[in-house]
């Protein structure tokens, strides 16, 4: 029996995101570490350029809770440096949103997209 191949689901989600999303950029603050013989490290800021389309919540799936009024649902193509995680930043045109959750579409461990929810910062 052969394998399912989801490099192509994965290269058509990025197609139609580039087509119909738009360009954002992801970052992530990192903690600095130790070095016995400076001290404290600065942190490091991850920074990852991506391709999204912000999507609105229908009412029925605002919850209070995980969802919240306002927020919305980023679908990012899995072609960033690193995986959407909650507490990273997600910078599209002027909105600077902060990543609530992330729920990778990924079947047979392949990343098709991110399903991320996003909240204003």
């Amino acid at each position: 029996m052969t394998k399912f191949d989801y490099s192509r689901p994965a290269a058509t989600a990025k197609r139609l995101l580039d087509r119909f999303g738009q360009a954002g950029a992801m970052s992530r603050s990192t903690p600095g570490g130790y070095d016995p013989e400076t001290g404290p490290t600065d942190p490091v800021e991850l920074q990852s350029p991506c391709t999204v389309a912000l999507l609105e919540f229908d009412n029925r799936q605002i919850d209070g809770e995980l969802v919240k009024i306002g927020d919305r649902r980023a679908l990012i193509a899995p072609d960033a440096t690193f995986e959407p995680d909650a507490g990273d930043v997600l910078a599209v045109a002027s909105e600077v949103l902060q990543v609530v959750r992330n729920r990778p579409l990924k079947p047979a461990g392949v990343i098709v997209l991110h399903d991320c929810i996003v909240r204003a910062s």
